[in-house]
């Protein structure tokens, strides 16, 4: 993965940036998570009046600097919180979109100031060369990026890429190595609808 330091970001940050798709999911006690959704909910309507965003809009209210913190990025839609499962646990999930690449800044920043709680994220961002999550669930994963018909689910293990790859284009291989082969094969040959990337995704940890 092409690492982007946050002092990069810091020094771009008014510059139109690659936006990336992110998704969060903070995990903990339902107080935990209660607290983390009430103000993510809070930032997001807040964050249609300024140019904090609603990450910005979370470091003010526990104290810290936006300024300071790097955080841009734009929520997809309202926060999700689950808190049905029977027991004290509760998830709440954010699809947004961020600058350039997942901003770890932020991520440990609300974690310092709730304790206890945990946020898993998934990034994407092609134009990086970011595939990247602190989720085991991804560990040995592939993200398949494939035109005009993206697959429903894009993250395969390595058997998954060759099913899909040998089904889609009616090809032999047998390995990943082989479908990378046959990637860049065709997107050296094809045209601008039919593509093919795979790329492993990096797992923190």
């Amino acid at each position: 993965m092409k690492t982007i330091h946050v002092t990069t970001l810091k020094k771009t940050i008014k510059t139109m940036p690659n936006w990336c798709d992110t998704t969060y999911r903070a995990v903990g006690t339902k107080e935990q998570v209660k607290r983390f959704y009430d103000l993510a909910m809070s930032s997001w309507n807040k964050s249609k009046d300024d140019n904090k965003g609603w990450m910005g809009h979370m470091v003010t209210e526990l104290g810290g600097d936006w300024q300071q913190v790097h955080c841009r990025g734009w929520m997809r839609d309202e926060p999700y919180l689950r808190d049905d499962f029977g027991e004290d646990y509760a998830e709440c999930t954010i699809y947004c979109d961020t600058a350039w690449c997942e901003p770890p800044e932020w991520r440990e920043f609300i974690q310092s100031k709730i304790d206890g709680l945990f946020i898993f994220y998934v990034a994407i961002e092609p134009g990086c060369i970011v595939y990247c999550s602190n989720d085991e669930e991804y560990e040995g994963k592939y993200y398949v990026d494939a035109g005009p018909d993206q697959p429903d689910y894009p993250f395969m293990t390595e058997d998954e890429v060759c099913e899909f790859v040998e089904k889609h284009y009616q090809t032999n291989v047998n390995s990943i190595e082989d479908c990378e082969a046959f990637a860049a094969g065709l997107n050296e040959n094809g045209d601008d609808d039919e593509f093919l990337y795979i790329n492993k995704m990096e797992v923190e940890g």
